[in-house]
């Protein structure tokens, strides 16, 4: 009774260790590959060491073996996602087993029994099966997989992985799950980090949410694995959940595809509940295609996608009143007339070009493109490499706020500005990613090595014009012209280096992984507004009367009193040309170590 006991104790407290350890591997990455395991027994149920084992990756011939240990069970981790495989049980003395059909999913282990016969009184035989990772030994905490065929199906309006993820009964909307923000999620693409890391545009907590553009086609992706509770020490850096995803390799045939899709308005409802609606009219195409396959046999493949995304649509739909009109729905109580009067005179008088008031365009061009290569050194060495880049920017409307200026009430029917008061958003990414898997012996190890660059920064505008802000004389702005208040000197970028390495060793019942990881994050930002000054005058007549008076004199206004606020920024550091940068470094070094225990055929620790 003491031995039960004192084993049941032993039992809880490794349990424990296990979580405790996991916890603090607070900067560990993402998982990039599968993994097989089972055990080899014979036809009397004994244990079978020494069997070899082989699994053959069949689209691209890429070969993993591995040999049962002294409990009968073997162990090949870092294989390819997906599949099909085909998987192959021998030893001396016994016939051979096949299996065929077997698929893998991302980040999961996957329980693959043999029982061989004795070659005297047997061939060889082969089973065709499927196996079902939601209840493999392996598969620990709660995750969902998505695999290729279910991308290639699932309907998707973005083209963002969240199309995707959102089958994930923890997911919450917007990037979130199991309640947290989306900030809190670990985004990794072939083990390299995807997050948003600075915490602007969180729309989905990923690369990509400030002009909406997916910075890796569903194309170019062959699995995605959400885990929102993991048990393995190499997931971690996140409260809400881990999104690994891993993009497609080349296999041993040519294979590739072309599409074309667009979407405009007429794919769009005109009514809610007896209510008319206008969405305006827009245009949205995408373009692209991708091409897999052999560069030498069973050897060395690449991958490489391309996209190019064209989105028009209005900025909003708002129109100016042409006079006598009632204010509702999209018509606006600033009148037409003195719109366009306003900005006749600013274009005779200061040479300043407002852009349009009704009708503005929000232009979203979008290129993302990637390039892979997987190289199969050795049966005992793979190497992969993938890089890839996304060029995009799309338009925003002036800021509303009173920081500058009188506050706005931009997007409603009070308030109509111009077209070349608005600015626009840059996302543009550069990452590259290297990952080694090796196996000797009963020894692995997986080395990923990565360097990403983002580009967040709105686009500097090429002439500085003072900002303006007209109000109704009740201290309401009407509109506004001149640069965007809060563009200039508004840049963001930043650069991560990440670094992870994982040891593994098997053993009789245990798997012992000893790992390091480090990220180095860089940025640079800026944000300096009122560079180009701002102005505000309780109405029309008071500007026009300030700007005759500044015309008529020589720069010296004659009529100060109209002038309701005037903001300005300079800079104190003689002949500073350049925006001051404030910069952040940022450094996570983490060590793990895991213990996964088997003192049971049907029980893991």
């Amino acid at each position: 009774m003491t031995s039960v006991i004192r084993s049941c104790w032993l039992s809880a407290i490794a349990a424990i260790l296990a979580v405790a350890i996991g916890a603090t591997s607070a900067a560990a990455q993402g998982v990039t590959t599968a993994a097989l395991t089972g055990v080899v027994k014979d036809s009397q149920g004994a244990v079978v060491p020494g069997a070899t084992i082989v699994a053959v990756h069949e689209p691209s011939g890429t070969q993993y073996t591995a040999v049962s240990q002294g409990d009968g069970r073997y162990n090949i981790p870092g294989m390819r996602v997906g599949g099909p495989y085909k998987l192959t049980a021998e030893l001396q003395g016994f016939g051979t087993e096949e299996k065929t059909g077997v698929s893998l999913s991302l980040g999961v282990t996957t329980d693959v029994a043999f029982d061989l016969k004795l070659a005297a009184v047997s061939e060889t035989v082969q089973v065709v099966g499927e196996v079902n990772p939601v209840f493999s030994s392996g598969r620990t905490g709660a995750a969902t997989a998505v695999s290729r065929d279910e991308l290639a199906t699932l309907p998707t309006v973005t083209g963002r992985i969240t199309d995707i993820t959102r089958l994930t009964p923890q997911y919450g909307g917007g990037g979130t799950f199991a309640g947290q923000d989306n900030r809190a999620n670990n985004i990794t693409v072939d083990g390299s980090y995807f997050n948003n890391s600075f915490g602007l545009g969180t729309s989905t907590g990923g690369i990509g949410d400030r002009t909406g553009v997916a910075p890796i086609s569903l194309e170019a992706i062959e699995q995605v694995q959400v885990s929102v509770a993991p048990y393995d020490v190499r997931q971690g850096n996140f409260t809400g959940a881990g999104v690994n995803t891993v993009t497609r390799s080349g296999t041993n045939s040519f294979t590739g595809s072309g599409y074309y899709r667009f979407r405009n308005e007429s794919f769009v409802g005109k009514e809610a509940v007896g209510q008319v609606f206008n969405p305006g009219t827009f245009d949205y195409k995408v373009m692209g295609g991708w091409l897999g396959g052999p560069v030498v046999k069973n050897k060395l493949f690449g991958f490489v996608s391309v996209e190019k995304q064209e989105d028009s649509r209005p900025l909003n739909t708002f129109r100016a009143n042409l006079g006598g009109e009632p204010v509702a729905g999209n018509v606006t109580r600033v009148l037409a007339s003195e719109l366009t009067a306003l900005s006749s005179f600013l274009k005779t008088n200061f040479n300043y070009e407002t852009g349009p008031f009704e009708n503005i365009p929000k232009k979203t061009p979008g290129t993302p493109w990637m390039v892979k290569g997987d190289y199969n050194v050795s049966g005992a060495n793979k190497i992969t490499f993938r890089y890839n880049q996304l060029n995009s920017s799309t338009d925003v409307n002036q800021s509303g706020s009173s920081s500058l200026g009188t506050s706005r009430q931009t997007f409603s029917s009070n308030f109509l500005n111009y077209a070349n008061s608005n600015y626009k958003i840059l996302e543009n990414l550069k990452s590259g990613i290297g990952e080694w898997n090796s196996a000797f012996g009963t020894f692995t190890n997986n080395l990923i090595v990565g360097y990403t660059f983002q580009d967040e920064s709105r686009d500097q505008l090429a002439t500085l014009f003072p900002f303006v802000v007209i109000g109704d004389g009740s201290g309401n702005p009407i509109t506004s012209f001149g640069s965007e208040p809060f563009t200039p000197f508004n840049l963001l970028s930043y650069k991560t280096f990440q670094a992870q390495d994982s040891f593994t060793k098997y053993s009789k019942n245990h798997s012992l992984t000893f790992g390091g990881a480090i990220e180095k994050f860089h940025s640079d930002n800026s944000f300096y507004f009122g560079l180009q000054s701002a102005y505000s005058y309780n109405t029309l007549a008071d500007f026009y009367t300030d700007a005759t008076g500044y015309l008529a004199n020589q720069n010296r206004s004659v009529s100060p009193v109209t002038l309701n606020i005037f903001q300005t920024r300079y800079l104190l550091q003689s002949g500073q040309t350049t925006p001051p940068m404030q910069p952040l470094d940022v450094v996570y070094v983490s060590g793990y170590f895991q213990d996964e225990w088997r003192p049971r055929s049907n029980l893991t620790v």
